[in-house]
């Protein structure tokens, strides 16, 4: 009787590496396909920038104001069916309230930020309900503000913030928009020791955690 020894064969060099390659490919894939979609979160946050500067200005042509701090925003003739109450706001050319978030269950009908997202709505500028804030794609809210003295050396009027935005995403939106730097320019982080700039350059926090509180870039 006669007993046959089968003959085992392994992978050769040429198919591991095959493998290996495949695997490297997929993973290149998914890490692209991250990439893609967070940049779109970025490009759809500053596109919020976007939206609430033309609704402002579009606001301003109309009546002469600007939202949220309206004098004269309770005889425009708005209709608020069951709405927040309209409240008029100072006229001094600034939208005061800046760090107001215009989140709350019952939103502030005071607030110049607050009545700034009810007053563009009203005229038809600006999607959404109410007083309450618009929300960017990393989970914080959007806001037409006066960023004076909530961020130092900042002196516009106006200016669009961002709650809780990412370092990553922050430093993206300035580089590209502004001049890289969160406390110079038209776009700033509230804070140098905790804003975006410090942290993309080595500084705790890590950079893709939360920035400043607030980052802003005037109209």
């Amino acid at each position: 009787m006669s007993i046959q020894k089968k003959q085992q064969r392994g992978f050769t060099l040429i198919e591991i590496a095959i493998v290996l390659v495949s695997i490297g490919l997929l993973i290149g894939g998914v890490l692209k396909g991250q990439e893609l979609i967070y940049n779109q979160k970025v490009k759809s946050t500053y596109d919020a920038y976007r939206q609430y500067t033309a609704a402002m200005y579009g606001y301003q042509d109309r009546f002469r104001a600007i939202p949220g701090d309206d004098a004269n925003a309770t005889t425009r003739g708005f209709i608020i069916g069951a709405g927040p109450a309209i409240t008029a706001g100072g006229g001094n050319g600034s939208i005061a309230g800046m760090g107001a978030v215009c989140t709350t269950a019952v939103p502030g009908t005071a607030t110049e930020v607050c009545q700034a997202n009810y007053h563009l709505r009203l005229a038809g500028f600006l999607a959404g309900q109410g007083t309450n804030s618009a929300t960017h794609p990393f989970g914080g809210v959007v806001t037409l503000a006066a960023p004076a003295p909530s961020i130092a050396g900042f002196t516009a009027q106006t200016a669009v913030c961002w709650n809780s935005l990412p370092n990553k995403a922050a430093q993206i939106i300035d580089t590209s928009y502004d001049d890289g730097n969160a406390t110079t320019g038209s776009m700033r982080g509230s804070g140098a020791a905790g804003s975006y700039t410090a942290a993309m350059t080595g500084a705790v926090p890590l950079p893709d955690s939360v920035a400043a509180t607030w980052s802003c870039m005037s109209n």
